[in-house]
């Protein structure tokens, strides 16, 4: 398990810097001038002169040269400091622990939701394979699946909230709010688990181990939700897990349209600002974010099933 360890550890740091080399030049290369964009945003264009644009660009060190540039970065962000918003003046780290906990609350909500949904559906359909049930199930799940985030949203807000005005349809100011961005993601995601499910289930009816279950007597429910299901988690798990970090870094869409105040709506006001020192920290963030998960995964395999190992 320590060998284990250090090679995550190890595997991490190469991940994660090659996250922070490709986004940082990328941002570089991108067209116009940052230092220009950065001054049409704080001061608008009625504001800004050459000598405006050349002194936002000395004090942001936007007139260093790229590697020069990196490489302060790469000093900062070891020291813990992510550096300031370029629109807002903002310490970036500070606005990301501001928002964070309300893409949070919005992943964690929806995947409780979709599991608890979509894995019994899934369990039955699979039972019951090729009979009624199934079919609908299968039908349902093409159905969510071929929905974009970004329709079902426009129609949700049409109807829940301009012709029938029972939700809120933006922003974040108490439990109503959560109803229809939260609906949005759990549509999204209930398609593609249900499927997950039911394939993997199958495969493991057709086990010996369960057709003895069914010779000793042991009730349906049991045989589904006990043996089938614990030797089915390990793939449920690991899709799960991605339906979680897609709806902490996906849920740009969601939250744009939503107006939902979380790190989604924030990446999207730094990618059209060209707020290179947010949009840097935020997928700093969301790389860590994904390995913590992923080791996290990792380690609930092993509880699980004791005969995996890693080394």
């Amino acid at each position: 398990m320590g060998q284990y360890l250090i090679r995550r550890l190890i595997n991490t740091i190469i991940v994660l810097l090659g996250v922070v080399t490709l986004t940082f030049f990328l941002m570089r290369f991108t067209e116009g001038d940052p230092a220009t964009i950065i001054a049409l945003d704080k001061y608008g264009g009625q504001l800004i002169s050459p000598e405006v644009i050349e002194r936002l660009s000395f004090e942001e060190g936007l007139n260093l040269p790229i590697h020069a540039q990196f490489f302060n970065w790469l000093k900062l962000i070891s020291r813990g400091d992510f550096g300031n918003s370029l629109i807002s003046g903002v310490p970036v780290w500070d606005e990301i622990m501001l928002r964070f906990p309300y893409t949070l609350k919005l992943a964690i909500i929806s995947v409780l939701i979709t599991c608890l949904f979509a894995i019994p559906v899934g369990i039955y359909s699979a039972y019951y394979q090729d009979r009624w049930l199934d079919r609908i199930t299968r039908l349902l799940a093409s159905f969510k699946v071929s929905i974009p985030n970004f329709y079902l949203a426009i129609i949700c807000i049409l109807i829940f909230s301009v012709k029938l005005k029972l939700f809120p349809s933006f922003g974040c100011d108490g439990p109503s709010y959560f109803i229809l961005p939260v609906f949005v993601l759990v549509v999204s995601q209930t398609g593609f688990t249900i499927r997950i499910v039911r394939s993997t289930v199958l495969e493991i009816l057709e086990s010996e181990y369960v057709q003895y279950a069914y010779v000793r007597g042991l009730s349906t429910n049991r045989i589904l939700f006990v043996h089938v299901l614990k030797n089915a988690l390990v793939p449920i798990i690991t899709y799960i897990s991605l339906q979680f970090l897609m709806a902490v870094e996906g849920a740009i869409i969601v939250e744009t349209i939503f107006a939902w105040p979380g790190t989604g709506k924030l990446f999207q006001e730094a990618i059209f600002g060209r707020d290179f020192t947010m949009i840097q920290a935020l997928v700093l963030f969301f790389a860590v974010l994904v390995c913590i998960v992923n080791f996290m995964v990792d380690i609930l395999y092993l509880a699980i099933n004791r005969r995996i190992n890693f080394l």
